[in-house]
């Protein structure tokens, strides 16, 4: 296998997205300056219809209602209308929830969705998972998503994973003080131990993800959903990251997800075109 540095994951994605130009779905339901700026520069990789917002110079079906812009999005997809989707500014769960019943495919639970996001910043480039607020409660969980996220990295990324597993105690912290603390960091060690036993680079970060990420952690674990999620938006809104990728896997469709606050959207475009002319999905 040939080993991707993370620091080059936008420039395989740019390549990626170069083959082919493809038509994709976007919601848009704010059209802001910054998001229609966004779409403009994407526009070179991907012929964007837009469902929600009416937006000049691009394909648009105007729905004022922002569910029945999820119905059309998913049905352009359905259709094969379009290449692949980016969620963009409409709902999540409702989104997704209109996917399984246009395609006829009994949904997923919760803690079984991988949708793994790849964040970059400067020099730093990194995969996370369990960004989710419903997932990573259980050590069953957090094994089936970090597998799979490992297999995404392997596989679709060409990247060795170098893993931070984080947690929310540290060993010499107040241990037995509280109780759900202790809870989440034992799932924690467990999967650390799990980890290594197959091989992986595995350090514990306890909770100094800064560390985990100047020591150039390429996956990140956070130590559960709702910390994840939380962080995730933090680096996004508040810290200065961008968002590279947000893909769910194993729907056998390009379907990039994100979060609704973002006011750009060149990078979902642009790999949901990569995606588009790749085999994976």
């Amino acid at each position: 296998m040939t080993s991707t540095k993370p620091q080059d994951i936008p420039g395989l994605f740019l390549g990626r997205a170069r083959k082919q130009k493809r038509k994709i779905g976007i919601g848009i339901c704010r059209p802001i300056p910054e998001t229609v700026e966004s779409l403009k520069r994407a526009s070179q990789y991907a012929d964007l219809v837009v469902i929600g917002a009416q937006v000049s110079g691009f394909e648009n079906i105007v729905e004022a209602d922002q569910d029945t812009a999820s119905v059309k999005l998913i049905g352009l997809l359905r259709d094969g209308k379009v290449d692949g989707i980016v969620r963009g500014q409409v709902k999540d769960s409702f989104t997704l929830d209109e996917f399984y019943r246009q395609f006829g495919k009994e949904p997923l639970p919760s803690n079984r969705k991988v949708c793994p996001g790849v964040l970059q910043k400067d020099e730093y480039c990194f995969v996370t998972c369990t960004s989710s607020i419903y997932q990573g409660m259980t050590i069953e969980d957090k094994k089936f998503e970090v597998d799979r996220v490992i297999r995404y990295m392997e596989e679709d990324l060409g990247l060795i994973p170098k893993i931070g597993v984080m947690s929310s105690l540290r060993p010499t912290s107040k241990v037995g003080k509280y109780p759900l603390l202790d809870d989440i960091a034992k799932i924690d060690e467990q999967l650390a131990q799990y980890l290594r036993s197959r091989g992986y680079d595995t350090t514990e970060y306890y909770f100094e993800y800064e560390t985990a990420v100047w020591n150039h952690s390429n996956l990140i674990v956070p130590a559960m959903g709702l910390v994840g999620n939380a962080w995730f938006k933090a680096l996004l809104y508040l810290g200065g990251w961008n968002v590279l990728a947000c893909p769910y896997l194993d729907l056998g469709v390009v379907y990039e997800d994100g979060t609704r606050n973002e006011k750009d959207f060149y990078w979902h475009i642009v790999h949901a075109v990569a995606m588009a002319n790749s085999q994976k999905r």
